[in-house]
């Protein structure tokens, strides 16, 4: 115990001499400060013009503003229905926090979840949602019923959100007209795109994704892992092992084939306008857990910044997220990197700190999730706004 003692306090020590001698910069200047607003906070005006008075008098300068939540929009759409939040109103959120952010000299980013569809038990009552008239495009999971006509049949007796299948051509095509419509209408400083990636690992099994892998590999990828046909293709081992590392790659592709055809839109229709990802913040479990490969969005230009979603309330563990980014992100990529760092699940003082860490770390960008989190006491920001204002 004594031993174990003597070398905990020389480790400890030598951390504070390597300290001393090449201390970390905490003044590094954060160019992007931004905010999540998250829908229910733009139904109306002035709950709009609160959430953008908070920002510039708290020292933000870009907001990440919710207008897809659902499979629906905050804004007005040929391709999407009205959101149940604003569906008795003839409102245009999206237009007005545009308007009104740009006098307070705020970037407006439009914050669309791509493939969360839906979330409650009970399907919605709009049937024109995506939901309703495409059950077909709703992905499934492995652990779940799978039927064989290709019409999703998880969720029925449980929770589990509904997502869309990045591999079904309707969803392609749909989230295409859905990005066109909205950069060529609204006049934005920046796509956000939440929910660019799977539920988790056991997804990807819509039927649609199933014909077009076993197209390209000759095996449904599904019988591979079903208990009563896992042998179905007598493959040994080896070959079952080979094939199951192109079903991660297949959906790999799928998720980074969206982001590029949205990248492609973009330079087309909107040059200007910044793209940016919420992503999870470890870059190894996000590529193979969730499909998300957003360190090669970042290294092949098709993202301007990626928002590793950082919510861990412990200092050790924001840090250890942070050191997964860099053991993977080359130093050359972070100006790319705008750290979510979160409000709604710790006290404002550890938040700052956590600011404070990413100035140390190198990080240029910060995002706060989210507004909503304090905005009926908002004076309690104050350390965050300080902080900001450095």
């Amino acid at each position: 115990m004594v031993r174990y003692k003597k070398a905990t306090a020389m480790v400890a020590f030598f951390i504070f001499i390597l300290n001393f001698l090449y201390p970390k910069d905490s003044s590094n200047k954060l160019n992007i400060r931004a905010l999540w607003v998250v829908r229910s906070s733009m139904v109306n005006r002035e709950e709009i013009d609160k959430a953008l008075r908070f920002a510039k008098d708290y020292k933000f300068n870009h907001v990440f503003v919710q207008v897809r939540g659902r499979g629906d929009a905050l804004y007005n759409s040929q391709f999407a229905v009205r959101s149940q939040l604003i569906e008795d109103s003839k409102f245009d959120p999206l237009e007005y926090v545009i308007e009104k952010g740009h006098a307070l000299d705020l970037k407006v980013h439009a914050w669309i979840n791509v493939f969360l569809a839906w979330t409650s038990i009970k399907l919605p009552n709009n049937e024109k949602h995506i939901t309703v008239s495409f059950p077909e495009w709703i992905d499934q999971s492995s652990l779940h019923n799978i039927t064989r006509n290709g019409v999703s049949i998880i969720n029925e007796d449980n929770n589990t959100p509904k997502y869309l299948s990045p591999s079904h051509p309707g969803v392609r095509k749909h989230l295409k007209n859905i990005l066109e419509e909205i950069i060529t209408v609204y006049d934005l400083d920046g796509i956000h795109l939440d929910y660019i990636r799977y539920a988790d690992s056991d997804y990807g099994y819509n039927m649609s994704a199933r014909i077009m892998f076993e197209e390209q590999h000759g095996v449904d990828p599904f019988k591979l892992i079903e208990e009563n046909e896992k042998d179905y293709y007598n493959l040994n081992d080896l070959e079952r092992k080979k094939i199951l590392l192109g079903w991660g790659d297949f959906r790999r592709k799928a998720i980074t084939n969206i982001v590029k055809s949205f990248n492609s839109i973009i330079l087309n229709r909107r040059p200007d306008c910044l793209l940016s990802a919420a992503v999870k913040p470890n870059p190894n479990e996000a590529k193979n857990r969730f499909f998300q490969e957003w360190d090669l969005w970042l290294a092949e230009g098709l993202i301007d910044y990626a928002v590793p979603m950082n919510y861990a309330t412990k200092p050790q563990d924001f840090i250890y997220q942070i050191n997964s980014i860099q053991e993977k992100i080359p130093l050359k990529y972070w100006s790319g990197i705008v750290m979510g760092i979160a409000a709604y699940n710790q006290e404002v003082l550890d938040t700052r700190d956590k600011i404070r860490i990413s100035r140390e770390e190198g990080i240029t960008g910060i995002s706060i999730f989210s507004y909503d989190a304090h905005k009926e006491n908002p004076k309690l920001f104050l350390p965050i706004g300080e902080e900001l204002g450095k």
